[in-house]
């Protein structure tokens, strides 16, 4: 049992990583979006297949506002959207340095903090390219 999650957890991840070739390009508002929302919904699936794992709760969170996010991007509330995105960062960077705590989602959510990151610029760059 505990081997199949396992290997259920690790296809996803490596789902995940492979779908990283989304984010060599820069996104436009609606691309960014989807990116939230994708990488939302992943992150609440990981915390509904293992609800009795300490900091699911954590993980769900974080999904919910990374999606969350997706709406406010869609509704032009850049600034809500980014502190939304800071704020799961934060989350799932804690997690990911909290081995002794959260033993299982240690090592798997540092992928997602680096694509938090990543969506973090790129709102960023799309603000900055809308202010000009």
């Amino acid at each position: 049992m505990k081997q199949m999650k396992l290997k259920k957890s690790s296809v996803f991840l490596s789902t995940l990583l492979l779908s990283g070739a989304v984010f060599s390009a820069s996104l436009d508002k609606e691309e960014l979006a989807s990116e939230c929302q994708f990488l939302g919904a992943s992150l609440s699936q990981l915390a509904k297949a293992n609800l009795k794992e300490y900091c699911t709760i954590d993980v769900g969170y974080s999904g919910s506002m990374v999606e969350q996010s997706a709406s406010l991007i869609r509704g032009e509330r850049m600034e809500l959207a980014r502190d939304n995105l800071d704020f799961a960062n934060r989350t799932l960077a804690r997690v990911a340095s909290n081995y002794n705590d959260c033993p299982y989602f240690s090592s798997m959510t540092r992928p997602f903090t680096q694509k938090i990151n990543h969506l973090i610029h790129e709102l960023d760059s799309l603000n900055q390219r809308s202010s000009n």
